[in-house]
Order: C-alpha cells, then structure tokens, then sequence
C-alpha cells in the first residue's frame, strides 16, 4: 500500500507534463487504489475538526466557505507516508523530465483536511494564496461534489476536473514552469456537494 512504483512516478511525469502545457493549470489522474483511499478517510475522519470562517475577505472579493476544516493537519501516520510518497514520487519525476517544472524540490508543509457537509454551498471562485508555491494537490475521499477551473469570479467557463476518490488533482501555482502571480495559479471552486465531501489539500508554502 503507497509503494512509490515506476508506473506512479511514470503517471506523475506525464501529469507534470499535461500541467505545464500552455493554458493548462490543472489536471486529474487516476491513482490511487480502494484500500488506499479507505486507509486515509479513516485517518481523516479520526482527526479534529473546526468550523471554517464562513466568509472570507481580501482585497474587496469575498469567498464563502461552507466546511469543517482540519488544519494544519499532523504530518504523522498515513498523512507522513502519503506525503513523503508525493513528495519522493513528485520530485523524482521532476528530475526525469527535460525542462524541470520545479525550481528546488517540493516539500508538502501546508496540509489540510475539509469535511463539507451534506447539501454544503461549497466554497465560491478563488484562487490559493500566493504564498503557495510550486504546485497544489487535492485528494478527495468520499462523497460527491464538483470542483471546477473557471475564467472569472462568477464562474464563466467552468470546467470541472474529476476529482472522484482515487483521483489525484495537481492545480498549478506560482513557480511552476516558470509560471508567475496569477497566471500560475488557476481560479476554482466547489459546488454541488452531494451527501458531503472528504478531501486533504497539499501545498509547499514558502516563507
């Protein structure tokens, strides 16, 4: 259970590959097994949760936010293992390709865990703060929802990424290929929360 195989790292090169295509800022892959997500909604679950502000503010635009959250989330027991698997699995297929998409190795020191409950508004347009860097990882796992890439903060052109248990979703971020402010780090959201959603967010925050 979360062996870092050649056939993972080969699925993360050709992800990184797909992400740093023009226009792209973020992908869906199928990756991990049953038993594995099974493993991590019961850590997840077992983990203390708070509510999450309702709405938060910057610079004017403000973003609904309708979850418990788990943060930041222990970087011990299967939260440790699935890390270090990314991170090992992420930066060894960095290092595979011609043009590396990562400016130094990613280390995943921003984590946490949302429970959206059921009939839940999800959370509205926003983009991750550009304090995040490199790349962010979402992991959903269990319940049914949408989460979508999209051109503005009303939501025009929305496309929704698969993020069903089992997927692993990369959304690009400032430094990524060489990507910088906000054209390295996509406008998303969540909605159409179906008897709730399970997810753990990934991300490399720099200081």
């Amino acid at each position: 259970m979360f062996a870092l195989t050649d056939d993972r790292i080969d699925q993360l090169k050709e992800a990184l590959i797909a992400l740093a295509a023009d226009q792209c800022l973020g992908v869906s892959v199928p990756f991990f097994t049953a038993d594995e997500i099974a493993v991590l909604t019961d850590m997840a679950e077992a983990l203390p949760m708070r509510r999450a502000t309702d709405r938060v503010s910057h610079k004017g635009v403000v973003v609904h936010q309708d979850f418990d959250i788990c943060f930041p989330a222990p970087r011990e027991g299967h939260l440790e293992v699935i890390c270090q698997m990314l991170e090992d699995g992420l930066n060894t297929a960095n290092g595979r390709l011609e043009t590396p998409v990562f400016s130094e190795p990613l280390y995943l020191n921003d984590r946490a865990i949302q429970r959206y409950p059921k009939g839940s508004k999800g959370i509205g347009v926003h983009r991750d703060g550009l304090r995040y860097r490199q790349i962010v990882i979402i992991i959903t796992l269990a319940g049914k929802s949408r989460l979508c890439l999209c051109d503005d903060r009303n939501g025009n052109g929305a496309v929704a990424l698969n993020d069903h248990p089992g997927q692993l979703v990369l959304l690009s971020a400032p430094g990524f290929a060489n990507r910088d402010g906000d054209h390295g780090r996509p406008l998303h959201f969540v909605d159409q929360v179906d008897g709730g959603r399970l997810s753990i967010g990934l991300r490399q925050e720099f200081a």
